[in-house]
């Protein structure tokens, strides 16, 4: 729990806001606070909110996991004047996605959006990676709408890549279910999620566990799937070594 409090950023116009650092690695190293931030969608931050993520946590560029309905529909809010760097990937533009309903249809549901995502959208996958890894982009913020599904797919990646462990990349795709109803109220605001429920935006754990299983039952684990979608393996040994301490 002291961890999650340490993760966990308190802000007025994001929900989900959470340092990805903190983590032990198999090496024996920690992953590095205050470089990577995962976040539901900025669009409603305050002017507080954005000085304390460009000011106080120093962050400089955005990586953005939405497809473009969704940046047009929401925008990027007052971060998008701070002046600092933007990228999107769009990881379900070619595929959609519809909100499960309930709870009965959402692992399901997750769990083969997920899997999509790592057979079809490898290179946008790879590319917000690289994005992320690269040290002028650092202090970086990556988010997609609820910062769930598609920021949690490339979290574990990440996570995975940096030799976490396989429980606390679960765990740190389940601190989702923490401010679930916070992550519901905002949801019923965006165009198109209006009639999401509870049970049907809930963080399955089998929905995360069955893409790290696929990663490595199909491609050798994330670094293998990384270098298969361009990215280069110096690229990879710099991100690690500048990430961990």
């Amino acid at each position: 729990m002291t961890q999650e409090m340490e993760q966990r950023i308190p802000l007025e116009g994001c929900v989900n806001f959470r340092d990805l650092g903190g983590y032990p690695t198999a090496s024996g190293r920690t992953v590095k606070w205050r470089r990577l931030f995962r976040a539901d969608s900025p669009n409603s931050l305050t002017e507080a909110d954005v000085q304390t993520v460009t000011g106080s946590l120093g962050v400089v560029s955005v990586v953005d996991l939405r497809s473009n309905s969704g940046t047009v529909n929401d925008g990027r809010g007052l971060l998008a004047l701070a002046g600092i760097g933007y990228h999107q990937f769009p990881l379900l533009e070619r595929r959609g996605f519809l909100p499960p309903t309930s709870g009965e249809e959402v692992e399901k549901r997750l769990t083969d959006m997920y899997e999509w995502v790592l057979r079809n959208a490898g290179t946008l996958l790879a590319q917000a990676f690289t994005a992320l890894a690269q040290p002028v982009n650092q202090p970086a913020l990556f988010h997609c709408s609820a910062g769930k599904d598609r920021t949690g797919v490339l979290s574990a990646t990440i996570l995975d890549v940096l030799g976490v462990s396989r429980e606390d990349i679960v765990d740190d795709y389940l601190m989702t279910n923490d401010v679930i109803d916070a992550i519901l109220a905002r949801l019923h605001e965006m165009p198109g999620f209006e009639h999401s429920t509870r049970e049907g935006i809930m963080a399955p754990k089998a929905a995360i566990e069955k893409y790290l299983d696929v990663t490595q039952s199909e491609f050798g684990g994330s670094e293998a799937y990384l270098l298969h979608h361009g990215v280069q393996q110096s690229v990879i040994d710099d991100f690690r070594d500048s990430m961990l301490e």
